[in-house]
């Protein structure tokens, strides 16, 4: 079993709420194409947003009765809060395999099906993945993608490693100081290996960075990538999406081989 975790952003908060829950479902519909069909995604929210499709059990919204963010600083507090919301519910299902997954980001359709068939690893970090710029009909490869983007872990958890219970209020934030869940994305891999629990490579890239939503937190203050992302890019092929890239990221239904 595999769990992915969304923290989704409150309607008030979102500068256009249409276009969030139309990246939203995309990014859940590449999450419920998995191959293997042992998976269960749970989405911490203020709003449940519209869905697209009809999705079974394996889909599951946890509503936050918390007071609703009003600057970047509330935002990443609530952000916080809505993974620790997902981890204490991954808790009480027993722990395991867990990938949080930005709500505008696109995952693999393989990762469930490698990841059920490695039981006992510690978890897995993507090696590379790509970067996708919204509207754009290409993807480039990105090497070590967690620097940037926070849906490149798959991390192995024992029920002791995730809260039974939440902090009093969203602005309780020590969560972060004690759960490894909580852990910065950039930092996680390190902290890990420090600790004895080095992740495995992933044989393949899971994630797509999504950037231009105009909801990205990480943009709010204007930042864009760093100079040495920037060169990377401009030195990066293009892969265009209408090939197995596209097909195994949920861009397209089908294409030729």
């Amino acid at each position: 079993m595999i769990y992915f975790g969304i923290p989704l952003r409150s309607k008030k908060a979102s500068k256009n709420w249409a276009m969030v829950t139309k990246i939203f479902n995309r990014t859940l519909e590449s999450i419920y194409r998995q191959t293997d069909p042992d998976f269960h995604v749970i989405i911490a929210c203020h709003d449940i947003p519209e869905l697209y499709r009809n999705y079974d059990e394996r889909v599951e919204f946890l509503v936050s009765d918390q007071p609703l963010p009003e600057n970047k600083r509330e935002m990443r507090l609530d952000k916080g809060w809505k993974i620790s919301m997902i981890a204490v519910r991954i808790r009480q299902m027993g722990g395991g395999y867990t990938m949080i997954v930005d709500s505008d980001d696109i995952v693999s359709n393989r990762i469930a099906e490698y990841v059920n068939a490695h039981p006992g690893e510690n978890g897995f970090l993507s090696k590379f993945g790509y970067l996708y710029r919204e509207g754009m009909p290409y993807v480039k490869k990105i090497y070590a993608p967690h620097r940037i983007c926070g849906s490149c872990s798959i991390i192995n958890y024992s029920v002791e490693d995730l809260p039974d219970i939440m902090p009093e209020n969203l602005w309780d934030d020590t969560f972060k100081d004690k759960w490894i869940i909580r852990k910065s994305h950039r930092l996680l891999p390190k902290y890990l290996k420090e600790h004895g629990r080095e992740l495995a490579r992933m044989p393949f890239p899971t994630t797509i960075y999504v950037r231009n939503t105009n909801d990205n937190i990480s943009m709010m203050g204007g930042r864009d990538l760093n100079k040495k992302r920037k060169i990377e890019g401009m030195l990066r092929r293009k892969i265009k999406l209408t090939g197995r890239v596209g097909f195994e990221f949920g861009f397209i239904e089908e294409y030729e081989k």
